[in-house]
């Protein structure tokens, strides 16, 4: 409106959308509807406009039609389908699966979200649900119909192998093979009603269903207007005639007979009937329905074929008379097994059958075709209703039905040029329906109003009982017309007559028609329709003759004769649920010549149809023609409000218009409308409170808004207004920014013209005094007294100048040199000073490192403690009684494990001790007759005569060996001391250690070991009452051993010490037998030269030497070692003396504050403590006692006899036997006496060295082992290794300070050893058990994350691992020669390689899905509704009216929660140890996910696609960016998979205009298709009044832009795709024989070789 209205003017002045100016006359009193704001065009729901009237709802739905092409919209409850005539991309999975799930009203209006709405509300109120779905023929009921049964099937899938929903929806195929047929309306018309009930069990999953039929049009069999055809079924069996299953029912085209012919169009464009017979024959088989059956089936329908074929001739003008010779009556007698006279006879003959005789009646030509088409007609009905029974049979189910949601498909409102039975049917149980939309939009209103503590006030609507009663109460339409069909001569005329009589000026719904008297005129709720007699009877009754009945129940074709029982079977068995009573008796027929009528059967179907919908909750769908021409997107205002009218949106919408339509929330009202608002209303926190005050200053009358609990309720026109109130204040705010802007633009421009005005008029005044004030006279002086002055001035100039010179030289030279010099001394002085900083800063960095982790440990102490206390509260109560019970317990069975545990000791020790009395029995006997021998030998050569010679020889050599004996027994003993000192030295500082590595842990462990004390409580309570029953065998068994050690280590030092003792002995008798100077003195000067010739025999001498010098070596080594691990040990006692102190401290701090706390955890942690020690020092003394006993087996062993010891001795002293040999041969011709001193030295000196070398094994300690990367296992113990290692192993806590795939790298050292058997059997059978193993720990936790995770990191480094140790060059380039050494030697194991590899792959699939299934709920709300840039809000508030039962009730997500789900998903895998390469590919599946969900969603959000919101969404993206540079994942292309997302945020945001803007568009949206690039134009929907909505002529040259792209035609991206995953060879870089087992691995059974 460009000019104000005044009351009274007859013109309006108005702007035109175009622009154009118009002059509208009006009529002064009924002023034209007022038009929505821009705001409120196009919304996704009609009662959500502020004017509510029939131009409002047309133009709505003509935007979104026409111009946004969206063909679906929500009118209050009703769901309204336009029919675009063409096929569109959005009834794929990728849709199903982004409405499931999702709230009726956060998405777009579509069909999957009333299906939606209605499956979740069956599942969350286990309440059964129906869907209506009407609408005229050819408005796309049928399509619509399927399309919910389809959601139903994908997101109900059940567990079973049955596919169960596959065989609900071929279900459809079928019925609308036999029930559908080409109108001139529709190619694809329902001539049926049809009630699909879908049975889902407990657990929401289809088991079944149920199909109701109503209303077959049989005419249609036998009769088609001009342009139709025959049911679908007829076409599709007569394209399939050649075939030769087909040939023996002698068809052929469609033209050749006269029941598809009949239209005159045979074919409908686009469709293959031969195909389409193809898919029916596949649904047949789908359903269980086999090729019998099919073929009875197709017998039939050719059967009715070939009787319409039948050619009646007229036999004068009361006679007919069919030829015996008929082919077509032939083949339908064989085809249907029948004698073909009787049926030749009585087409054209009538039986009359009185109460005195049979009258057989001849029948004129019209009644015999009559008669032959009543035939087909029953044949066809029965065919219907059986193939409908077969199809219920094989949906039938044999659980129990839990719940249903029932498809309603039936024909809406009907009106034409000649309406007649049909139509008056249709239009009756449209009226049913109608009566109970209303009944149900009345409770839905109600139930708001209640829910917001709102008035509810009678609002007066539309009642159609008045309607109903005429048509079906006593005496109404139905009732006359089965009463005319009792009557043998009734007739259509005499019918009408009748309801003339009843009804005429006594009923005001009934009428007249002033030129006819052969019609009727009903006023229904949508519109007056004109009915026409003729026919009524006739399709009332629905009759054949008896005769022909007979006829066909004597056929031997089983199905045919099965149809005319007199006691047909029930149609089906799988009836509703509920059982109805109808509401009034329905009349019986008293014999068969008066059978329910069509009218009767119609209302008890109905009825029933009634009482089903009653007891659900009703979800409607209407279904409307945009045009009758069938072009895409066409609007035909005209019909479309018809078609409203008619299926009760317009009703709706005026019941709505009469209570508060808009209904918006108090927070949309808030952030609509804060600009209305006052400071003062704003600086207050209660929103409520602000929104009335608003409201109550801005709408003056009351009773135009209601507060709710909620929600404000608006009446109709004022959020236009409040709109307008809003605009204007904008337009206010724009003008006055505008005004100053100008205001200041004006100013600047003024102030610079006036500067340069100042300047021009400076120049010019200057100029003009100049002009005026010179002469010649005064221009020669003053030219004269220039020149003077330049020379005067000159000569100044350079005195002056060359004195400056002189004395600026002088001073930059003394000035450079204090420079210099303070330069000098400032660096130094910087120098020195940044020497003191760098300590200085070092000690403050330490000093603040020092500081910052005291307050952390404060704060972590603090923290652990306090929520400890709760915790140990909780837990106390409860071990509290377990305790007192432990005590007891322990104390009434102390006493007698004392007195059992002093008898076994008892005899333990005296068994010990006669075991060992008996053993040192037997050595000594052994050792004695050692001696003896070795006496006696020495004797023996003793015995020789010959060492009078060697006296002074043989006494010096012995005096010096004395003296190197005593020497060794000194430094013997001396060592012996120090090593005592020493060991009771390390002994008193491993106790210190211990008691100070007791204190350590005990602090730790009252901080750290809290949480699992609690998680484990109860279990280690049950334990310790079984575990304080073992302590005092522990500890005697620790007494035990300590005394076996003790006793072991004196039988070794007394064994020794007897060694040594027989050793000195023996080196005495051989000094004592021996004279040295005797024997020196007995030989000759000659035979001593010639015996020293080489130094022979000094070698004993020097050996003996050389032995004391190595233990005087062996003895400082010895000594160096202890006082090394003297030092080690005191700086650790230091360091953790300083560490406890340092703990002391902090804690001290808090145990004023907590000691009943500390006091509890240092209590149940000492208990818990004792055994774990207990146990630990067992193992430890064991391995103690093993070590001495192997210790002192070897010396047994080595002391069983000295002959025996000895040869191990002699022969490492081959070498210097060989200088005796080469004596003893040069001594073959000396005298006897030097033989025998050979012999003599030779066994001296092997005795020495013999001394020397068990000095050195005495002392020497034993070299490290050495171990080679296995695990040795038993067969048995596989089970514990799957067990322990795989299924019982938790990821957390496990893994913190573990080497990656530390389980995988210990199965594979177990098969190495099994490898290294070389036993096949067992390396298979732990090969399979391990995978086997992995398997089921993924199955029992599929949803764990943590776990999923884990095994999936495991599996990847054991296949990593039998690759790099398989000995395979490829994968051996990166090995060490150590790891070269630990390849596999016997098996080949690359096909479990391939095995593992394919598990794998299935556990990187189940883990991208358990991911997906954590961060897929909050991508819609973080990346699309949350609002991460403050202040710019991207949502339209749209007032829309969402169901109780579509309140959402999930977590308000954020992008914050979108990034720490994907940063906890990181950390898990890092911390699993999870390759960095699998790493990039799971974020990049993560990122393909996050862009393709939240661009599916913005695609089916048309409020969603605004500017403001694709800097929402861009700004969204950034922050996603940055995880990946904080991350340092860039290289991960994840951030590519984003690029579509980026393009259309874009898009929303970039000029759509101009043909520059349109030519930018296509260059720039390369990731995105045609058809979603033109989806969002199509979706922009602006926020705000300054913003534009997109042409239609933009977007269609976009389009044309486009056409030359070569993209996918499908709208959604699928968010199911799985980029292919690939595992790289990563070798390990871990040693085998560096890898040890945690004790919390549970795997002590295993050893490592």
């Amino acid at each position: 409106i460009t000019k104000d209205y005044r009351t009274g003017e007859r013109v309006l002045h108005l702007r035109l959308e175009d622009g154009t100016e118009l002059a509208y006359s009006v009529d002064p009193t009924a002023l034209p509807p007022l038009r929505n704001p821009d705001i409120l065009v196009g919304e996704n729901d009609l009662t959500a406009l502020s004017y509510l009237h029939d131009p409002a709802v047309l133009h709505n739905l003509k935007v979104r039609f026409v111009e946004s092409k969206l063909i679906y919209t929500y009118s209050g409850i009703i769901l309204v389908a336009m029919n675009p005539y063409k096929q569109l991309p959005i009834y794929g999975d990728a849709i199903i699966h982004a409405y499931s799930g999702q709230n009726m009203g956060d998405m777009d209006p579509h069909i999957f979200a009333v299906a939606e709405e209605a499956y979740k509300q069956m599942a969350r109120n286990n309440k059964n649900q129906s869907i209506i779905v009407s609408g005229e023929s050819g408005a796309g009921k049928t399509v619509s119909a399927r399309y919910a049964m389809r959601y139903f099937a994908m997101v109900s899938k059940s567990s079973s192998n049955a596919h169960v929903e596959d065989k609900v929806l071929a279900s459809n195929p079928i019925t609308e093979a036999v029930g559908n047929a080409k109108t001139t309306r529709n190619d694809n018309s329902s001539r049926f009603g049809k009630y699909t009930e879908i049975s889902f069990d407990r657990r929401h999953q289809i088991i079944g269903a149920n199909m109701r039929t109503y209303l077959l049009e049989k005419s249609r069999v036998v009769f088609q207007s001009e342009n139709e055809r025959n049911y679908h079924i007829f076409y599709q069996l007569c394209a399939s005639a050649l075939q030769p299953e087909f040939k023996p029912l002698k068809l052929g085209s469609a033209e050749e007979f006269n029941y598809t012919r009949m239209g005159g169009s045979t074919v409908i464009e686009g469709v293959d009937d031969r195909a389409d017979m193809m898919e029916t024959r596949k649904t047949f088989t789908l359903l269980g329905l086999k090729e019998d059956f099919q073929m009875d089936v197709f017998k039939l329908l050719a059967a009715i074929l070939h009787l319409g074929n039948v050619q009646i001739m007229a036999v004068g003008d009361d006679r007919s008379l069919i030829s015996l010779e008929d082919k077509h009556l032939d083949i339908f007698c064989e085809l249907l097994d029948l004698d073909s006279e009787p049926m030749a006879q009585w087409l054209c003959q009538r039986k009359i059958i009185t109460s005195s005789e049979t009258v057989i009646k001849p029948m004129t030509k019209l009644q015999a075709l009559n008669a032959r088409d009543a035939l087909a007609k029953k044949i066809y009905s029965h065919l219907f209703d059986y193939i409908v029974e077969r199809i219920n049979q094989a949906l039938q189910f044999t659980g129990k039905q839990h719940t249903f949601i029932g498809v309603l498909d039936i024909y809406g409102f009907e009106t034409f040029d000649v309406n007649s039975f049909e139509q008056f049917c249709i239009n009756y149980a449209n009226e049913k329906l109608q009566q109970q939309f209303n009944l149900h939009v009345f409770k839905l209103e109600q139930e708001e109003y209640m829910k917001e503590d709102i008035p509810w006030t009678l609002i007066d609507f539309y009642d159609n009982q008045p309607a109903i009663d005429l048509i079906e109460a006593k005496m109404g339409i139905l009732e006359l017309l089965d009463e005319e069909c009792l009557l043998p001569q009734g007739t259509d005329e005499n019918w009408l007559q009748k309801l003339y009589n009843n009804f005429i000026n006594k009923n005001p719904l009934f009428q007249k028609p002033r030129m006819s008297n052969t019609s009727f005129i009903i006023q229904h709720f949508a519109d007056k329709v004109e009915y026409k007699c003729e026919g009524f009877l006739e399709k009332n009754r629905d009759t054949v003759y008896e005769v022909l009945i007979e006829i066909l129940k004597s056929s031997k074709f089983h199905l045919c004769a099965d149809f005319f029982k007199d006691n047909p079977a029930p149609i089906s068995r799988f009836g509703s649920a509920i059982k109805v009573k109808p509401a009034r008796p329905v009349v019986k027929a008293p014999n068969k010549q008066f059978r329910t009528t069509v009218g009767n059967k119609f209302r008890s179907s109905l009825y029933l149809l009634m009482e089903t919908l009653n007891a659900t909750t009703p979800h409607y769908v209407r279904c409307i023609k945009p045009n009758d021409e069938k072009m895409p997107f066409e609007f035909d205002s005209k019909r479309v409000a018809q078609q409203l009218r008619a299926c009760g949106v317009l009703e709706t919408i005026r019941i709505s218009a009469q209570s508060y339509p808009s209904r918006w929330t108090y927070i949309e009202f808030f952030s609509r409308y804060s600009i209305l608002m006052t400071q003062h209303e704003l600086s207050l926190s209660d929103k409520k409170k602000v929104c009335r005050t608003v409201l109550q200053r801005l709408i003056q009358d009351p009773n135009q808004y209601q507060f709710g609990r909620t929600k404000i309720f608006f009446r109709a026109g004022q959020v236009a207004y409040l709109e307008k109130l809003r605009s204007d204040k904008l337009r206010q705010a724009c003008i006055m920014i505008q005004k100053n802007v100008r205001g200041w633009l004006q100013r600047k421009k003024f102030l610079r013209v006036r500067q340069a005005t100042i300047m021009i008029q400076q120049y010019f005044r200057g100029q003009r005094t100049v002009r005026q004030a010179i002469t010649a006279t005064a221009l020669k002086q003053t030219w004269a007294a220039i020149v003077i002055q330049k020379y005067c001035r000159g000569y100044l100039v350079r005195k002056l100048c060359q004195l400056i010179h002189v004395a600026a030289v002088t001073i930059q030279a003394y000035t450079r040199g204090f420079l210099a010099r303070k330069k000098y001394r400032k660096m130094l002085k910087e120098h020195k000073a940044i020497i003191l900083q760098k300590y200085a800063r070092a000690w403050l960095a330490r000093r603040r490192f020092q500081n910052i982790r005291r307050f952390v440990l404060n704060i972590q102490l603090s923290y652990r403690v306090q929520r400890l206390q709760k915790k140990l509260e909780d837990q106390n109560k409860e071990n509290h009684g377990l305790l007192e019970k432990l005590t007891s317990l322990a104390s009434t069975h102390a006493h007698d494990l004392d007195t059992i545990q002093k008898l076994e000791l008892e005899l333990e020790k005296l068994t010990t001790q006669k075991r060992i009395s008996e053993d040192k029995g037997k050595k000594y006997k052994d050792d004695k007759e050692q001696v003896n021998l070795l006496v006696l030998a020495c004797n023996i050569i003793l015995s020789f005569g010959y060492y009078d010679k060697m006296d002074d020889l043989t006494r010096q050599l012995f005096a010096d060996v004395q003296k190197e004996e005593r020497q060794r027994i000194i430094l013997e003993k001396n060592f012996q001391n120090q090593k005592q000192d020493y060991e009771k030295e390390i002994e008193s500082l491993k106790e210190e250690i211990k008691t100070l590595s007791e204190e350590k842990i005990q602090l730790q462990h009252q901080i750290q070991q809290d949480l699992i004390i609690q998680d484990g409580l109860k279990m280690e309570a049950e334990q310790l009452t079984k575990q304080l029953q073992i302590i005092p065998e522990l500890q005697k068994e620790i007494e035990l051993l300590q005394a076996q050690k003790i006793d072991v280590e004196k039988q070794a030092q007394s064994q020794k010490r007897e060694l040594r003792e027989k050793m000195s002995e023996v080196a005495k008798q051989l000094l004592d037998s021996y004279d040295l100077e005797d024997v020196r003195s007995r030989l000759s000067t000659e035979d001593l030269e010639h015996l020293n010739e080489d130094g022979e025999i000094w070698f004993a001498y020097e050996g003996l030497k050389k032995a004391t010098r190595v233990l005087e070596s062996h003895f400082q080594s010895q000594k160096d070692i202890y006082e090394k691990e003297i030092e080690a040990l005191n700086f650790k006692v230091e360091h953790l003396s300083q560490e406890i102190n340092h703990l002391q401290k902090l804690f001290r701090k808090e145990n004023d504050i907590n000691d009943s706390i500390r006091l509890e955890v240092s209590r149940l942690t000492s208990e818990n403590m004792v055994i774990p020690d207990l146990k630990q020092q067992i193992s430890e003394l064991q391995n103690q006692k093993m070590d001495l006993e192997n210790h002192f087996q070897e010396q047994t062993a080595k002391m069983k006899g000295k002959v025996p010891m000895w040869g191990p001795g002699l022969q490492a002293l081959n070498v210097s036997q060989k200088y005796f040999c080469k004596w003893e041969l040069r001594c073959i011709c000396c005298s006897k006496n030097c033989r025998s001193l050979i012999i003599c030295c030779n066994i001296y000196l092997q005795v020495t060295v013999f001394l020397c070398l068990t000095a050195n094994e005495l002392h020497v300690p034993a070299a490290p082992k050495e171990y080679i990367g296995m695990m040795e296992y038993k067969k048995e113990d596989e089970g514990r290794i799957v067990q322990n290692l795989i299924l019982d192993l938790k990821p957390r806590g496990v893994v913190v300070n573990m080497i990656p795939g530390l389980p995988a790298h210990i199965l594979f050292m177990c098969v190495r050893y099994a490898d290294y058997l070389n036993d096949a059997d067992m390396l298979k059978s732990f090969m399979n058990i391990i995978i086997n193993g992995i398997k089921q720990v993924i199955k029992e936790h599929i949803e764990d994350f943590e776990m999923v995770s884990f095994w999936l990191s495991n599996t990847y480094y054991f296949l990593n691992s039998l690759k790099q140790y398989s000995g395979e060059e490829e994968f051996m380039k990166h090995n060490t020669p150590r790891q070269n050494k630990n390849c596999l030697k016997h098996f080949d194991l690359s096909e479990y390689r391939q095995i593992l590899s394919d598990l794998a792959i299935h556990i990187y699939h189940q883990f991208i899905i358990v991911m997906e299934n954590n961060i897929q709920p909050m991508i819609v709300p973080g990346m699309l509704e949350y609002e991460s840039l403050q202040g710019i809000s991207g949502l339209k508030p749209t007032g829309f009216r969402k169901r109780s039962s579509s309140i959402d009730d999930t977590d308000a997500y954020t992008m914050t929660s979108i990034l720490q789900q994907l940063s906890y998903f990181y950390s898990t895998m890092c911390q699993n140890g999870l390759d960095s390469e699998l790493l990039k590919q799971a974020v990049k599946q993560l990122f393909f996910l996050i862009g393709a969900v939240t661009l599916n969603s913005l695609f089916l959000r048309k409020d969603m696609c605004s500017c403001r919101k694709g800097m929402q969404i861009r700004c969204n993206i950034s922050y996603l960016e940055e995880w990946l540079k904080e991350k340092n994942l860039q290289n991960s292309t994840a951030k590519e998979t984003l690029e579509p997302l980026s393009q259309a945020a874009w898009l929303l945001q970039v000029n759509k205009i101009t043909d520059d803007d349109a030519k930018e568009i296509c260059e720039c949206c390369t990731s995105l298709s045609t058809v979603q690039i033109v989806k969002i134009l199509n979706s922009y929907t602006p926020i705000d009044d300054f913003e534009k909505r997109v042409a239609p002529s933009f977007v269609r040259k976009v389009q044309a832009m486009l056409n030359n792209r070569e993209d996918m035609p499908q709208l959604m991206l699928d968010t199911k795709y799985l980029f292919q995953v690939t595992f790289p060879f990563t070798p390990s870089p871990y040693a085998l024989e560096t890898i040890q087992i945690p004790s919390s691995f549970k795997l002590g059974f295993l050893t490592r070789v």
